[in-house]
Parts: C-alpha cells; structure tokens; sequence
C-alpha cells in the first residue's frame, strides 16, 4: 500500500531507482519504428528489403529508448551524489521523468543535476556521430551506419530541445538554479522559470498550428501542438506548485494533522472493516492497533485482493501493510515535505508517529484546506 504506485510496466531497478515505462510509452515507440522503417530508412537508404528497414527500425527505436534512459539516469546519479533520493525514472510518450523525494539544497546543485541530462545526450551524439562517420568513410556496414546516423541527430535534437530556457525543461531548471542562486529564493525562481516556460509552450502551440494548416506536415504539427500543451501544462502546475510551498512555508504537520485519530483494531474482520469503518467514516485508510501499539496501515487496496465470500475469516492483521512499511511522518515535519511524501508514494493519508506511537494522520485534504484558506484570506 505504501509502497509508491506507478501507472505502467516497472522495467528494471538501477542502483536502486526503480525505471518504469509508462503505458504511453508505447504508443511512440511504435510510431518511432513505423516511421523509421517506411520513410526515413527508405529515404535515406534506397537498397535495402522493407524487412531490413523494419529492423533497422526497432534497432533505431530502441536504442533510442536507451538513449533517453541514459539521459534520465544522468539526472538521477548526479541527484543521488547530492545526497537526494531518487524514486523513480518513468518513460512516456513525452520522453522521460526522474521523481525525487525533495529539490535540491541550493541553486548550484540544480544546475549540476539539470545540465546532466543534455550533456549526456550530446555525448551519445558525438559517439553515435563518430561511428556514424568511420562506417560512412569505409563504407562498411551502411544499414549500421544509417542507424548511427539517425541516433546522432536524435541525440543532438534531444539536447538541444531540453536547452530551451523554459520550466520544466532541462534548460528551464538551468535558468531556475541561476536566478535561484542569484536572488536566494526558490520560489520566486520557480515562478519566472515557469512563465517563461508557459511562454514558449505557447509558441510551440502557435508553430504547431502553423504547420497543420498551412502546410503537409501533419504529423509534425500535431507533434508541437502535444508538446507544447504537454509543456503548458507541467509549467502552470510548477507554477501553483511554487505558490502553494510559498502558502505552507513555516507550518508544521502537527498543525494541520487531525488528532482523534479513527483507528482499526488488528484482530478486526474484513467484514466488519467494511461495515463499521469504510462505509460510516468513508475513508480508505485507516491505522491499525494492537491496543495501544501502531502496528501498521490498512486500506481498500488491501482488502481488494481478498474474496469477499473470505472477508468474515480474515481479519485486518492477515491483511495490512505493517509499521515498518508504512511511510510516516512526525509532528514537527514541514507540510510542504508531507504533501511531497504523500504524492511521491500515491497516498491520501499518512499517519503522524512520535516515539513510534500514533498521535495523528495527516491527509492531502487538510493540507489543501490550509491552503484554500489561505488563499481566500488573501495570505497567497
């Protein structure tokens, strides 16, 4: 249950980071090797079988999916050596994202771990570019030297394109470590780096639009027009996300956490969970106790796998997350890190321990409501 919840295929762990392909992702993935091995290779190569290009283009397309992974763990190695925890690398349609628990301490070090990314990217450019070349030269192996090739400018765009100065992009986070390190306030950097970012994905969008209706290029116009929504997007949500950790700076969980905790004896059955806990408080979750001891979480989630004709037999300890798995806070942790730790593992609801003893739960809600409090009192 409190373990983190990722919508896709979890595809291998790295040093720990768990690497998740994104159902999305797919969908790229095919388009990428269709149109490799009925336009680009054809093109560019003209003495080949279409099986061949149909090769050359899952080779292309998979190495390309490597190269955005390596983009990924360059960001992820370097947050690491800073000291911050890395959740997870997640590749979608979009490319790719790594999660980590926290930002980083100062201005210099989201510089280090965002420039990364784009040198990795135009490093495999320069590889790929230089096998690319020595094959070109001899002409050896040419259907290798047309998938080097194609690589080489992938890699190259895909540098250059995360260097536009606009939030979330690599180079948005660049320019947000600079005016971050300039002025000593992140949220004021946050908010200038995400503008900008909402600036060019408005132009993207205007491009893409261009492109579909004055032009052929369909394809490449509807690719813009997602891109830039895509990037709108995440720049109007960096953007509140800024405003609210500047709402909820200085308060503590023991503020906003609820104190007459609804907690669920241990040796409680399923059915009665259901009845007297679920279906009266209408929560999901709720902490377990074996009488005055945490001894864990429950939740729907538990419960679902388990037969409901079984439900009268089993009881919440059969099921539950135990208290060494379960993600916690304490009263004196900052909201704004709870409301992270919450979303970075999927949870609504976190129960707050001192001394290892529940003394309340603390959910997105309440912290929410703190904040549309504060807005409407005009504190935002």
């Amino acid at each position: 249950m409190y373990t983190m919840q990722l919508r896709g295929i979890n595809l291998l762990k790295i040093r720990g980071v768990q690497v998740v392909i994104d159902y999305s992702w797919f969908v790229i993935f095919l388009l990428v090797v269709f149109s490799m091995a009925e336009s680009y290779f054809p093109r560019t190569e003209k003495s080949y079988s279409t099986p061949e290009y149909w090769l050359m283009g899952i080779v292309a397309a998979l190495l390309l999916f490597l190269s955005v992974l390596a983009h990924e763990l360059a960001h992820s190695l370097v947050a690491m050596g800073q000291g911050m925890r890395v959740l997870s690398i997640r590749l979608f349609i979009f490319g790719g994202v790594a999660q980590v628990s926290s930002e980083p301490r100062s201005g210099r070090h989201e510089f280090l771990i965002a420039l990364a990314g784009p040198a990795t990217s135009m490093a495999l450019a320069c590889i790929f570019g230089s096998v690319y070349l020595v094959l070109w030269m001899g002409g050896w192996l040419r259907p290798v030297a047309a998938v080097a090739g194609y690589l080489a400018t992938a890699n190259g765009l895909l540098a250059f394109f995360n260097m536009i100065p606009g939030f979330p992009l690599d180079g948005g986070r660049i320019l947000r470590a600079i005016l971050w390190d300039r002025w000593n306030d992140l949220t004021r950097a946050t908010k200038t780096a995400s503008r900008i970012g909402n600036g060019f994905a408005l132009v993207l969008i205007l491009f893409g639009a261009v492109l579909l209706f004055f032009t052929q290029a369909l394809v490449a116009g509807l690719w813009f027009i997602f891109i830039g929504l895509f990037m709108k997007q995440s720049a109007v949500g960096s953007y509140q996300a800024a405003v609210l950790k500047e709402a909820l700076k200085g308060v503590q969980v023991r503020q906003i956490m609820t104190e007459n905790v609804v907690s669920v004896d241990w040796l409680t059955s399923l059915d009665e969970l259901i009845r007297d806990y679920v279906y009266r408080h209408h929560l999901s979750s709720f902490p377990v106790l074996d009488r005055e001891e945490f001894v864990g979480m429950v939740s729907l989630a538990d419960i679902r796998p388990v037969p409901k004709e079984l439900w009268g037999f089993k009881q919440v300890r059969d099921v539950m997350t135990a208290a060494d798995r379960v993600l916690s806070l304490r009263p004196g942790d900052d909201a704004t890190e709870a409301l992270t730790r919450m979303v970075a593992a999927d949870v609504g609801r976190m129960p707050v321990l001192e001394d290892g003893r529940l003394v309340g739960i603390v959910s997105r809600r309440d912290i929410m409501n703190l904040f549309k409090i504060k807005s409407d009192l005009g504190l935002t």
